[in-house]
């Protein structure tokens, strides 16, 4: 029995020995070089590693410490508000070189930007956001795996973990 395949240049059939399978050959047509794969019943099936359950929820857990310890943090003021001004509220936050950058803030202005099509408004809070470092990107991945994603009115949860996979990567550029 011989393997069939059609050239991915001219489109023509092309048979081949099974001895042939899982090598490269030359199209007979228009001499294209083609990859002769191995029929199926000669494929071997590699199995997947078993997932360790214990493992998985040791890192859930422990992502999920890292979100309350900053969350817990950020209740520690890094310097007193001025004279006047509100006091702050919400989540993390991290001071870089005298700046105070309020990550959950940040991530809720960039997700409600998003929503409303403010384009400018989220470019903003992202580059606010990027200032945040390491911190910020580790903020951003913990909400992301978090179970329960923060709630956007109007938006539904798998798009908010979309604009965070979003501000991710824009994090990490």
């Amino acid at each position: 029995m011989s393997i069939e395949l059609h050239c991915p240049q001219c489109s023509k059939l092309i048979k081949a020995p099974d001895n042939a399978g899982g090598r490269y050959g030359k199209c007979p047509y228009c001499e294209r070089r083609v990859y002769i794969p191995v029929p199926p019943e000669e494929r071997e099936e590699i199995g997947v590693a078993p997932m360790d359950e214990a493992e998985e929820e040791r890192e859930r857990r422990l992502r999920q410490e890292a979100i309350a310890l900053e969350s817990a943090l950020a209740h520690e003021s890094p310097r007193p508000p001025a004279e006047g001004a509100a006091p702050r509220r919400g989540g993390p936050t991290r001071e870089i070189a005298g700046d105070v950058v309020d990550l959950a803030g940040e991530v809720q202005r960039y997700l409600v930007s998003m929503r409303d099509s403010k384009l400018e408004q989220a470019d903003a809070a992202a580059a606010r956001l990027k200032r945040g470092g390491q911190r910020a990107r580790d903020y951003v991945q913990g909400m992301m795996v978090d179970e329960m994603p923060l709630e956007i009115d109007k938006v539904p949860p798998p798009v908010v973990k979309g604009l965070l996979k979003s501000l991710l990567s824009r994090l990490e550029e």
